[in-house]
């Protein structure tokens, strides 16, 4: 082939390819945006919440900010179209989230029945209030797997509503449609039980079935951005910015030592993946989408309902089993644990991203040893042909090398 016709084809070839590229980069990000939230959606959906404040249908401490004084102002939807309603607002120019596992009141269940009388007249009747409180204990029973005290149910009910309400007085249609909606949410009922702890956002409040909670973004921390697609540069400082990415890290394990702590049974992570922690402006991690925590009874019940054939058929997200060959059943107890679930998605990379790790490029002093850690992280030594948990050693083990690596460069600050 001659020199010239070779060139004309490689020319083909690379145009070719790089239109092929262009396609597929373009059906990405197609399929990205058909399946995202759209704006006016969300704008409708306050809308129509809005209107049902109006008409006396539900209300809650922040309505008035959202819909009288429009203090709390929506910027941009952030959910998937199937997914959670999720959306960033600002609320006196401070960033927030309005959240909500659906768009619509009555997709609900509702404590409230409805009737048309003789007369053509529209009759509503609700609980008294020794009724809806036993509702109330049985629902927060089933999350948190523990008998709730009468005294604490209201003093539960009390917390989370934040308007004014006197024990024993019987509430509005509209304030116990709005309180039963946000019971209903188990996302909701799990970050309302661990306010007060700093690995979890605040929630300021609600209107209706959305309520209003701290922004805290992943950042570029926990899903860093590889090149600025203006310049074509890499952005990513993988050795300056280690002490950051160390304390982010050691907040992590705190995080994971307050699980096994803070209840009754420990809260196990099945959904583990950067976009679902936030980090704060002073570094730590808060758990920001924990639709998949399961305090232990109920992961034990999810775990050990499902037939198998083999171990893969047990895991249920994050979260894996073992199957029992003989009966065909899945073992209730779990196979990992949380510290195993955050080394490998978080701390060493996820989805097969080389290099995309919290811990990447650790400095030379301690990058065997990290590196040998997280490898035990993740894939613990077998015991007998048994495969083993993370162990609590391996915990202190990366805690006492991130830590050594930031005293190391203290002198260099």
């Amino acid at each position: 082939m001659a020199p010239r016709t070779r060139k004309r084809l490689c020319k083909f070839v690379f145009a070719g390819l790089s239109l092929l590229i262009l396609l597929a980069v373009l059906f990405v990000v197609w399929r990205f945006k058909a399946h995202r939230c759209a704006d006016q959606e969300s704008r409708d959906t306050l809308k129509k919440l809005c209107e049902e404040y109006t008409r006396n249908k539900v209300t809650g401490n922040l309505c008035p900010d959202l819909c009288t004084a429009h203090s709390i102002i929506f910027r941009e939807c952030l959910n998937y179209r199937k997914g959670k309603k999720v959306m960033l607002a600002e609320w006196n120019t401070e960033k927030v989230i309005l959240k909500s596992q659906y768009s619509r009141l009555q997709e609900y269940n509702s404590l409230i029945s409805r009737h048309t009388d003789s007369q053509g007249k529209t009759v509503t009747l609700q609980p008294d209030m020794a009724t809806f409180l036993m509702v109330v204990k049985n629902q927060l029973r089933a999350m948190l797997e523990v008998d709730i005290p009468y005294a604490a149910v209201m003093e539960t009910v009390q917390k989370m509503w934040q308007m004014p309400w006197k024990i024993h007085e019987t509430m509005s249609v509209a304030t116990m449609e709005s309180l039963w909606s946000l019971l209903q949410q188990d996302e909701y009922l799990m970050i309302q039980y661990f306010q007060g702890n700093k690995h979890f956002p605040k929630i300021y409040g609600s209107c209706g079935h959305f309520y209003v909670m701290e922004y805290t973004p992943p950042g570029d921390t926990l899903s860093p951005r590889w090149l600025n697609f203006k310049t074509g540069r890499e952005i990513i400082k993988s050795a300056t910015d280690w002490d950051k990415r160390a304390k982010v890290a050691l907040s992590f394990l705190t995080f994971l030592t307050d699980l096994n702590t803070f209840h009754t049974e420990p809260l196990h992570l099945c959904d583990v993946k950067p976009k679902n922690y936030g980090v704060s402006a002073d570094l730590t991690i808060q758990a920001i989408d924990v639709d998949m925590a399961f305090f232990e009874t109920k992961m034990r019940g999810i775990l050990g309902q499902g037939n198998c054939t083999k171990n893969e058929d047990c895991d249920f997200v994050y979260c894996t089993s073992s199957c029992d060959l003989t009966r065909r059943r899945c073992s209730e107890h779990r196979a990992n644990n949380n510290l195993q679930a955050i080394c490998e998605k978080i701390f060493v990379g996820h989805h097969g991203v080389p290099f995309s790790g919290l811990l990447r490029s650790p400095p030379a002093a301690i990058a065997d040893r990290l590196n040998k850690a997280l490898q035990e992280c993740v894939k613990p030594s077998k015991n007998n042909n048994q495969s083993q948990k993370a162990s609590p050693e391996t915990l202190e083990t990366i805690r006492d090398l991130l830590r050594e690596s930031l005293q190391s460069n203290e002198p260099n600050r």
